[in-house]
C-alpha cells in the first residue's frame, strides 16, 4: 500500500538532493542506527553536536566543541548507538546530520553549512541538512548521510551516492522484514511528495503487535494496567496529534507564502 504525503513538512527546497540520489525515509531509532552501522561498516558521528566523551572517557554534557572524529571513540559510539537520552535530545531537539566520523572535518565545514531566512514575522529559520544545495557533493565524497527530518524529527532520510545505491535496496528489504513503513521523495503533479509504502502485511502485523504488547506492559508497570477508558484516552491523543500536524502544515504554508 502506498500513501502520498506532502513533503512540505520535511523539505524546504523544491529540488532536494534526494530527488536525484538513492535514498529512503523511515523512523529513526536504535535499530535503524545499528543497521546502518552494520551495513556501511562505519562509526557515525553527529555533525553539529560536540561528542560528550573525550579520549580519557571524561564525560561533559555541556561540551561546546570537540573534533568531529571524537565521535568514533568507543564511549561516544556506545552513547550514540544506544540512542539514549543524550542522543535523543540532540536528534529530536536540533537540526543535525549523521555521517561517518572519519570524514574530513574541513570538507564538512565547507559542504555542510546550512542556510536560513528571515520571515515577515521577524522569525529566523534555519533550513535542515536535507535541503543543503551541496548535499549531493557531500555524499559523493562521504558515501552516506542520515538526516532527521520533520517537525518532530522522528523520521530520517538515509541518502547515499549512486555507487552505493545498493545500500538503499538493503535498507528497504530490512524495513520490510521488520514491518516498518518507508518512503521516497518524488514529484507528483508538479508537487514534491513522499511516497510511503507499508511493509508486507505479515511483517507489519507482527511489528504492530509487538509494539502494542510493549505499550501494554508499560501501562501495567506504571499505572496498574489499562482500564475501560484507555481507548477514549488514545482517541483524544490521536485527535490532538492530527490537529498539531495540521497546525504545523498551515504554519509552513504561511511561511512559504511569505
Amino acid at each position: 500500500m502506498e500513501k502520498i504525503i506532502p513533503a512540505e513538512a520535511y523539505f524546504s527546497s523544491l529540488q532536494p538532493a534526494a530527488l536525484h540520489l538513492p535514498h529512503l525515509i523511515t523512523a529513526i531509532d536504535a535499530d535503524l542506527l545499528g543497521k546502518i552501522v552494520h551495513m556501511t561498516k562505519s562509526k557515525p558521528g553527529l555533525w553539529g553536536v560536540a561528542a560528550p566523551f573525550d579520549e580519557n572517557d571524561v564525560f561533559d554534557r555541556a561540551r561546546e566543541s570537540a573534533p568531529f572524529s571524537a565521535w568514533a571513540l568507543p564511549a561516544n559510539q556506545a552513547e550514540l548507538l544506544s540512542f539514549g537520552l543524550l542522543a535523543q535530545e540532540a536528534v529530536f531537539g536540533i537540526k543535525l546530520m549523521m555521517l561517518d566520523a572519519s570524514f574530513d572535518e574541513p570538507a564538512l565545514v565547507k559542504l555542510a553549512t546550512t542556510s536560513g531566512e528571515r520571515l515577515e514575522t521577524g522569525a529566523y529559520i534555519t533550513h535542515g541538512y536535507q535541503d543543503l544545495p551541496t548535499l549531493a557533493e557531500l555524499v559523493e565524497r562521504c558515501e552516506w548521510a542520515l538526516i532527521p527530518i520533520g517537525a518532530e524529527r522522528s523520521k530520517a532520510l538515509f541518502i547515499t551516492n549512486q555507487e552505493k545505491g545498493d545500500w538503499v535496496a538493503t535498507l528497504k528489504a530490512w524495513c520490510d522484514r521488520n514491518g516498518r513503513n518507508c518512503g521516497t521523495v518524488r514529484t507528483d503533479g508538479g508537487q514534491l511528495v513522499i511516497a510511503e509504502t507499508s511493509a508486507p502485511e505479515k511483517y507489519r502485523e507482527n511489528a504492530i503487535a509487538h509494539r502494542i504488547d510493549r505499550l501494554l506492559g508499560e501501562m501495567d508497570c506504571y499505572f496498574g494496567g489499562v482500564g475501560a477508558d484507555a481507548l477514549t484516552i488514545i482517541q483524544k491523543r490521536i485527535e490532538h496529534r492530527e490537529k498539531l500536524q495540521q497546525d504545523i502544515a498551515r504554519s509552513k504554508r504561511g511561511g512559504a507564502g511569505a
